[in-house]
């Protein structure tokens, strides 16, 4: 009888250990399931968190700016919190999911997405017209490297050039004070000219009439024109001065140009508005929006009274925020004046960025609109190596763009300016000068014949270029290149400085041991570490000295000496000097043999509590 219930007390103890162990399995397999789980919406959360802070960062960064002094205009950005169509959303889920599969462009692999015949990709980009701009305000190229240029561009498929003159134009009167000390002569400009004439391509000139007219309010004579008296960027539209002046721009520019089919205005980034004490005399003094309208339509009947049926151009951005009513009473003027907003945008997905009734306004107002993309100048305001890769995206971007809108019959698209900005503005330092991202421009320009390019196609290009190596893709430099493209030579005398930077940084970390600021100035050396810091850094200043050379040589077989000089002393001589300046004292200091005993009479600068 024990026996047998041994046995049962047995099983049952089995039965129970075979129970629990089946119970626990079950909750440890749910509790898995659910943090997988939790960890998959984290992603996908964190995914679409950078997507858009990394969007918004990458445009200007002018866009807090103006938002903190226009209370009128609404930045059209759509932020993660804000509640989407449906349509929306799967656009910018779609897009978000994707960034990690944006990667450099490794031969033999595939990157992006190929050519689907289907999609009709050829036809239609063949109608746009592929406009390369030419930002002069930095960095101009010699007149010399435009009979190069010109026809190079031409080859990639360019239409045409909007050259945006600023202060390098022969301006003559009262206007050459503003003038730039090396500016082109008319003789350079009848070149220009002729070159891309012979070549097939429209010159689209760029005169700036409201905003970004610093190179000319900086001076004196015309400070009294500028809408805020401390700020050099705006002309105040409430002086009848300002018109003049306006208005003797734009003859000079046109005698040069008065054969054109199309002239660009400018009229973006207009960060000060109706500030001018004579603004509260005007009509409509309280609204913006009509002001703003009324002066493109002011400076636009000029240009056309110059030159009868040429289209105006101008940029979109002070558009974003003025209501379709209002833009509609002026549809009339709009279409007679034939104005047509040039819609920019440099972020690597244009599609989440604006709103989508933005172009439904444009459509509506305008029924057909210019692009402007960026294949320079976009990335940072110190870019030095020009990322091709963020570039990239951002005109495949537009082609999305421009198919939805066009398949959905929202609006028309023109073309394309390419845009390569200098410098953010006239009083910043250079961005990505123009040889450094020529191999940007012309995979784009091909980006916008043939739509987004697999590996074969940019093995093409590459070989097209001159270009022995693989180029830097994503703005990172671990490779020589050589290659045969107009300013190659400063395109591979910059590629160095990377590395050049990297090793000055681990020697300058190892020297600040041995030799620190306190070291150098009250003459305390070691003597034993100061001659090992000085053998490690031997190499780097005179492959440091090298690089400067050759860059300044690079530089002048296509820009005059300043140049050079203004690129080194930002980028350059800021890392250089410290080296320089540490050998050479250190080298003084190296017949000491005697020391003062402790303490040293160190005196600390004294600081003010407030500026």
């Amino acid at each position: 009888m024990k026996r047998v219930i041994g046995i049962f007390y047995k099983k049952r103890v089995r039965i129970s250990i075979i129970l629990i162990c089946c119970t626990v399995f079950l909750i440890f397999s749910r509790m898995v399931n659910s943090d997988n789980k939790q960890h998959q919406i984290e992603i996908e959360r964190s995914i679409l968190s950078n997507h858009f802070v990394k969007n918004h960062l990458l445009e200007k960064d002018i866009s807090v700016e103006k938002n903190a002094i226009d209370n009128n205009r609404v930045i059209n950005f759509i932020k993660p919190t804000e509640k989407l169509r449906p349509d929306v959303q799967r656009v910018i889920e779609f897009n978000a999911k994707n960034q990690f599969q944006n990667i450099p462009f490794i031969p033999g692999r595939q990157n992006e997405r190929p050519i689907n015949p289907n999609e009709n990709n050829i036809n239609f980009l063949s109608k746009l017209e592929r406009i390369v701009h030419i930002d002069l305000k930095g960095a101009p190229p010699q007149p010399h490297y435009f009979k190069r240029f010109i026809p190079f561009i031409k080859q990639f498929g360019a239409t045409g050039i909007l050259l945006e003159y600023e202060d390098m134009f022969p301006f003559e009167g009262r206007l050459a004070e503003a003038r730039h000390g090396n500016a082109y002569s008319a003789d350079d400009v009848n070149m220009i000219k002729s070159l891309a004439k012979q070549n097939g391509l429209k010159i689209i000139p760029l005169v700036q009439t409201y905003g970004h007219l610093e190179w000319l309010l900086k001076v004196k004579s015309f400070a009294h024109l500028r809408e805020v008296s401390d700020f050099p960027q705006v002309i105040t539209p409430c002086l009848e001065e300002s018109y003049q002046v306006i208005f003797e721009m734009l003859d000079q520019v046109i005698k040069y140009h008065s054969d054109v089919t199309e002239f660009h205005v400018g009229c973006d980034e207009v960060y000060y508005k109706l500030a001018h004490e004579k603004c509260a005399s005007m009509p409509n003094s309280h609204d913006f929006s009509q002001v703003f309208i009324q002066h493109l339509v002011k400076i636009a009947t000029y240009v056309r009274s110059k030159i009868p049926n040429v289209k105006v151009i101008f940029w979109d951005d002070m558009m974003h925020g003025i209501e379709e009513q209002t833009l509609m009473q002026f549809k009339r003027q709009i279409e007679k004046l034939e104005l047509q907003p040039m819609m920019w945008g440099y972020m690597e997905n244009v599609e989440t960025y604006f709103q989508p009734d933005l172009y439904v306004k444009y459509g509506n107002v305008f029924g057909k609109i210019w692009i402007a993309s960026a294949y320079k100048g976009a990335s940072g305001e110190l870019a030095t190596i020009t990322s091709i890769q963020h570039h990239y995206l951002n005109h495949v971007s537009w082609i999305g763009v421009m198919k939805e809108k066009v398949s959905n019959k929202i609006l028309d698209f023109i073309g394309i300016a390419f845009t390569g900005w200098s410098r953010y503005d006239h009083f910043l330092t250079l961005c990505d000068i123009l040889p450094q991202a020529i191999p940007s421009l012309v995979f784009n320009l091909q980006v916008m014949q043939y739509g987004p390019l697999d590996d074969k196609k940019k093995q093409e290009i590459t070989k097209m270029l001159g270009c022995s190596g693989q180029i830097p893709w994503d703005g990172v430099v671990n490779y020589p290149v050589r290659c045969n493209f107009p300013g190659h030579e400063v395109y591979e005398a910059m590629l160095p400085l990377q590395s050049l930077l990297q090793a000055l940084k681990s020697d300058m970390e190892f020297a600040e041991k041995y030799v620190s600021p306190m070291n150098l100035e009250y003459a305390y050396l070691h003597k034993k570490r100061t001659t090992e810091v000085l053998e490690r850094v031997q190499y780097t200043y005179s492959s440091m000295v090298d690089f400067k050379d050759r860059f300044i040589e690079a530089c002048n077989t296509m820009f005059w000496p300043d140049v050079a000089n203004e690129w080194l002393l930002v980028y350059f001589i800021p890392h250089f000097d410290p080296l320089y300046n540490m050998i050479a004292r250190v080298k003084n200091l190296s017949s000491q043999k005697v020391w003062s005993p402790r303490p040293l009479p160190i005196k600390l600068k004294q600081y003010p509590k407030y500026f």
